[in-house]
């Protein structure tokens, strides 16, 4: 009996150093190499090299050959070299009607990008890449995908218009970064920016290296973002109400003329500033050659606070490394 249990035992032991990681003990497997196989395989069959990740998969089924064949992993093997041996006969099927076969790691043709954002306005240099093809933005009327990353080079700018039943625009200026992932979420890295929309029940996301926001606004707004050197939001309300979520931080609800720095540790206190003199000193409402279609909007909720206001302070706010200090510069009466 004792002999015939040091057999068994050397057999596991055997079949632990030939096959890896891979132990059988009455009929159980574990099996990090063969999972281990398995990501291997996808990785190289995502890349285009079908054969590399059919042999992947066959070395994973010889590893389950010691096991029942009843062992989940069979099928799941099974069912991944089924689907590598399917695309890589579509492949070569390409590949001898002359179609170039593009890995998923590479960028799409230019032929296949979707027609998601309309650009209706730009100046200077701005590019676009990331799923597609680089390609430089040369004319407004073109159209770019959702999932591009734009870079708008200083001095330069570019007008979006969001064709889906949202209605958004975005502007930016100088030396800004930005990506849109999906509908409705703006990955904003560097830079000025306006994002606005003339429907009702809104909803967005804006995010910062740093910083997320969701924005809902039950009326059409337009809101003026600029990024700050610690990776948070400056967010002024141009017109319309908008509720500020930061998820398990807090919220606050902005109406025209009211500026808030959206950092990590939360919403700074909430300031006023001037909208007529946003309208004259911001590139983003004066560097285009149209103005923008809030920009009747714009100067009546300008009247509106400037007729609110006894008292006024003609300043611009600037960046903020925190949630209570702030740059403001006070801008200087012009001499008569």
């Amino acid at each position: 009996m004792l002999s015939r249990c040091l057999s068994r035992t050397s057999c596991a032991v055997c079949l632990f150093f030939l096959f890896g990681s891979i132990i059988v003990a009455d009929g159980q497997v574990t099996a990090p190499e063969v999972d281990r196989l398995i990501q291997l395989g996808r990785a190289e069959a995502d890349k285009g090299d079908f054969a590399k990740a059919l042999g992947y998969f066959n070395r994973a089924m010889g590893y389950l050959k010691q096991a029942s064949p009843r062992h989940p992993l069979n099928e799941v093997v099974r069912k991944e070299i089924r689907i590598a041996k399917g695309r890589s006969l579509v492949a070569r099927y390409q590949n001898r009607s002359g179609l170039k076969v593009f890995k998923s790691d590479e960028p799409l043709p230019l032929s296949e990008e979707t027609e998601d954002i309309l650009v209706t306005q730009r100046f200077g240099t701005v590019l676009a890449r990331q799923i597609w093809q680089p390609k430089e933005v040369k004319e407004a009327g073109e159209f770019i995908g959702i999932g591009r990353r734009l870079t708008v080079l200083p001095e330069a700018g570019v007008e979006l218009y969001f064709g889906d039943e949202s209605k958004y625009s975005l502007r930016c200026v100088d030396a800004a970064s930005f990506a849109i992932p999906e509908s409705r979420l703006f990955d904003l890295h560097s830079g000025s920016f306006v994002i606005s929309s003339n429907g009702n029940d809104n909803s967005a996301t804006i995010k910062s290296p740093l910083s997320s926001v969701k924005v809902s606004c039950e009326k059409p707004f337009a809101l003026m973002i600029g990024i700050t050197t610690n990776g948070g939001l400056k967010i002024i309300v141009l017109f319309g109400e908008c509720t500020l979520e930061q998820e398990k931080l807090s919220t606050s609800i902005l109406s025209p003329g009211e500026l808030v720095f959206a950092l990590p540790e939360g919403f700074s206190r909430k300031m006023s500033v001037e909208l007529s003199t946003l309208m004259v000193t911001s590139k983003l409402m004066t560097a285009f050659d149209v103005p923008p279609v809030y920009h009747k909007k714009l100067r009546q909720q300008a009247m509106i606070q400037a007729l609110r206001t006894r008292k006024r302070y003609k300043a611009v706010v600037g960046d903020a490394k925190n949630t209570k200090d702030f740059e403001i510069k006070v801008l200087k009466p012009e001499q008569p």
